[in-house]
Formats: C-alpha cells, sequence, structure tokens
C-alpha cells in the first residue's frame, strides 16, 4: 500500500516538501552513522588478533559524497588479513562478513525512518 499524501496550495506543498527533504536527510544521516558505528564495532570483534594493530585501526568516518559512512581498517597489513595472500596467509574476510551479518538490518532501520518522517 502506498502513502497517500494531500496537500493544498503551492505555499503548503513547498514547505511540505522543504520539510520532509530536510527531516529525511537528517533521519537517513542518524540511521547511517548508527549503522556505521555497529559495522565497526562488529568488524573489531571478528577481527584477528595478534598485537591488537589491525582492531584499533577500524574506524568509521563520514564520506566525502552525499550522505555516507565509511568503515575501514587503516593497519597496512589490514588488506592482507581480510583478502588473505598467494604465500599461503588464508583471508580471513572479518569486513565482509560484518557488512553480510549487519547491511539488512541496518538499510531495514533506514527504511523506517524515512517512512515515520514521511507519515508526519
Amino acid at each position: 500500500m502506498r502513502p497517500v499524501i494531500k496537500v493544498s496550495g503551492i505555499d503548503q506543498c513547498v514547505s511540505f516538501g522543504d520539510l520532509v527533504a530536510t527531516n529525511v536527510s537528517q533521519a537517513i544521516e542518524r540511521e547511517a552513522d548508527q549503522g556505521a558505528k555497529e559495522i565497526q564495532k562488529r568488524e573489531r570483534s571478528l577481527a584477528p588478533v595478534k598485537s591488537g594493530l589491525l582492531r584499533k585501526s577500524i574506524v568509521n568516518r563520514k564520506g566525502k559524497y552525499g550522505i555516507s559512512r565509511m568503515v575501514r581498517a587503516k593497519a597496512p597489513h589490514a588488506p592482507l588479513q581480510e583478502y588473505g595472500t598467494k604465500r599461503g596467509v588464508k583471508g580471513k574476510h572479518f569486513a565482509e562478513r560484518a557488512r553480510r551479518e549487519l547491511m539488512p538490518g541496518i538499510q531495514e532501520k533506514i527504511r523506517d525512518a524515512v517512512r515515520n518522517e514521511v507519515k508526519r
């Protein structure tokens, strides 16, 4: 079922559009930030530990374009642990597993936040 929004008059229509655009973008940004923190926490728990440098290097930051967040491991050996090497180190795929586990739930939270803002 599609939501139906009734707006009468051009002034009311423009103000409603501005309100929805602002509130929706803030809701998406809030949920994306929370989701990035969840992914960061899960990646840290899945990352292999020898010295702890890899776990400490997992950070999240705001992306350059639009509403986006980036979670990544900054340690120089992070790609070797994630994907493995030709010389026998098997990939642990800790970042991939964290994203695979959490992304569907985060996407659903974002959809719910958008629905709630549009229904207001």
